[in-house]
């Protein structure tokens, strides 16, 4: 069995996403390591994955430059994966958010304020 179902992977995916899109800038390092994250969770029955991707993308461009509007979206993203994952997948998806934060092997404050947030939303502690 998988450790994500479709929605909730997409979900993670995003979140992951909009963490690497809140210094203002996507990364080509962040972005690989997004790719890498899902090489490794996204299965064949959950179907072609560009058009989840176009659809990522498509959001991320309206919000990259709205800090404001991008804290709110993950917020929200936030609020539906917290009754729904397990602590493993918290653990995951934490793990992913933190390479992706360190992948440009800068860590801004922005970042920094959003994962420790993540982490007290998510009800984990910091290690």
């Amino acid at each position: 069995m998988e450790l994500f179902d479709k929605s909730t992977l997409t979900t993670v995916i995003f979140l992951a996403a909009l963490m690497s899109a809140v210094d203002g800038d996507i990364d080509e390092e962040e972005w690989a390591v997004i790719k890498q994250f899902i090489k490794s969770h996204w299965v064949n029955e959950f179907g072609e994955f560009r058009a989840v991707q176009t659809q990522i993308t498509s959001h991320l461009k309206q919000l990259v430059h709205n800090p404001i509007a991008l804290k709110k979206k993950v917020n929200q993203l936030v609020g539906i994966l917290r009754p729904k994952l397990s602590m493993k997948q918290k653990e995951v998806l934490l793990n992913l958010v933190r390479e992706v934060m360190m992948a440009d092997k800068k860590i801004d404050e922005q970042e920094e304020k959003l994962i420790d947030q993540l982490m007290k939303i998510m009800d984990v502690d910091k290690r």
